[in-house]
């Protein structure tokens, strides 16, 4: 398993935020970033200003609810995520001012959360066996 990852002390009450590899699909532009674990977002939210620095080829569109007021129809691009051990090309959303990370990019990773310690560890999940 990887290291405990402090909670961000800058969000109130303090947020589970790790460290998010993003590359465009071809893996030639990247960069590290932090992600905001949001277990309640469907899926990974981005910049429009990580997407353009990384040259994020735009796949569609996609309807956003729930964040801030009413629906949005926003770009979607793809991208290679690795958090936690991982690596997924996703569709990532562009759309809000920090990176917030969605189940569609966390259910391929095993998070435990301790929260009187307001910290997070992230890992691969173990594959095959009991």
């Amino acid at each position: 398993m990887s290291d405990w990852i402090a909670h961000d002390a800058a969000y109130d009450p303090p947020a589970p935020v790790v460290p998010v590899r993003m590359a465009d699909p071809g893996g030639e532009m990247a960069g590290l970033v932090p992600g905001l674990i949001d277990t309640g977002a469907d899926c990974t939210l981005i910049p429009a200003a990580i997407a353009r620095g990384l040259r994020l080829p735009p796949v569609g569109q996609l309807e956003v609810t729930g964040v801030g007021d009413g629906a949005a129809t926003v770009p979607v691009c793809a991208a290679r995520v690795a958090i936690g051990g991982i690596q997924v090309l996703a569709r990532l959303a562009v759309y809000a001012d920090d990176v917030i990370l969605g189940r569609d990019v966390l259910n391929h990773v095993t998070a435990v959360l301790d929260g009187p310690r307001q910290r997070v560890r992230l890992s691969s999940p173990k594959r095959g066996g009991c």
